[in-house]
């Protein structure tokens, strides 16, 4: 009894295709789904596999730049704020030596800066600790990514002195997300060392 009455709203329910991220949906191959109240519809493609077949498919980035359809983005913008002191100790581990006590027009300048960084604490012996600035290796070591952390004031302004720094144009919202409640960044790529160095030229 319970069959025929699955077999029959089976036949009367019609589950539409719909993905409003894929032009090509109606392409898609669909598995169907049977529950005894629902029916419901899944996509064979991972969003991985979505993204390889519809997004960045070589054959369509080739139409794409035959016909000058890519998306262009405005050049990158030049830095507000230019670099204020140079480190004189850059040891091989990343670390660099702040400004001192006694260089106050470093220390006025980087205090008038919207934004700021605190280094990592918690070092023996009161020793200055490390920029926060970390590189990450993810899917087997094929995707990297920069990590910025302990990022205080503008954040707005933070985003877009980094985007000038790195020659990142400003129409790219892909390339940088805030992780962490908005006090940890995430780039693409293995940016460190450039990171970094923007840092410690603004005294941080």
């Amino acid at each position: 009894m319970f069959l025929n009455r699955a077999i029959k709203s089976t036949r009367i329910v019609q589950p539409t295709i719909y993905n409003p991220s894929i032009t090509a949906q109606c392409f898609l191959p669909q598995t169907s789904i049977f529950n005894a109240n629902t029916n419901t519809i899944r996509s064979k493609h991972s969003k991985r596999q979505i993204k390889r077949l519809f997004q960045k498919h070589p054959a369509r980035i080739r139409v794409a730049t035959r016909n000058d359809t890519m998306p262009k983005f405005n050049p990158p913008l030049d830095p507000k704020y230019e670099a204020i002191y140079t480190p004189t100790m850059i040891l091989h581990n990343g670390w660099s030596n702040p400004p001192s006590s006694d260089n106050l027009d470093v220390l006025e300048k980087r205090n008038e800066l919207p934004f700021g960084i605190k280094r990592t604490g918690n070092k023996p012996n009161d020793a200055v600790g490390f920029l926060p600035v970390y590189s990450k290796f993810g899917l087997g070591g094929s995707k990297q990514t920069t990590i910025v952390r302990k990022i205080t004031g503008d954040k707005e302004i933070f985003v877009e002195e980094l985007k000038a720094a790195l020659s990142i144009s400003p129409d790219d919202h892909k390339s940088i997300s805030w992780r962490a409640g908005g006090t940890k960044i995430e780039l693409n790529g293995n940016r460190t060392r450039e990171v970094k160095a923007w840092l410690a030229g603004l005294g941080f």
